[in-house]
């Protein structure tokens, strides 16, 4: 990254972005620096805070693959994760804005 308002460069293609995180000390964004332990579901990050001169702080990240929401169609046997489905949207029946939660599915079922 140039540091430009997040804007990549050709030097950054090919290089994975690492996730955003906040340190946990000062509060101010951080920064990962490499990685470390890994695994097939399991990976460490090492982070420094960006406030150097007043904060400093270094401390690890872990990233963890917990479920499945869409199953592979090359799936690796020794990475299974248990199987669950996107929660719905809380409100995404119109007609549930006219009472209490609960409400909608008694219009539906009355109708």
């Amino acid at each position: 990254m140039n540091g430009h308002l997040g804007q990549r460069t050709q030097a950054d293609e090919g290089r994975p972005r690492m996730p955003h995180f906040i340190c946990p000390a000062c509060g101010e964004r951080a920064f990962a620096r490499n990685s470390g332990k890994s695994s097939t579901l399991y990976r460490e990050l090492y982070y420094h805070c960006r406030n150097v001169v007043d904060c400093g702080h270094q401390f690890v990240v872990g990233m963890e693959a917990l479920r499945t929401t869409r199953s592979s169609r090359v799936p690796n046997p020794l990475a299974t994760l248990p199987i669950t489905t996107w929660r719905p949207a809380a409100n995404d029946d119109a007609a549930n804005d006219d009472g209490p939660p609960g409400a909608a599915a008694a219009i539906h079922v009355t109708s």
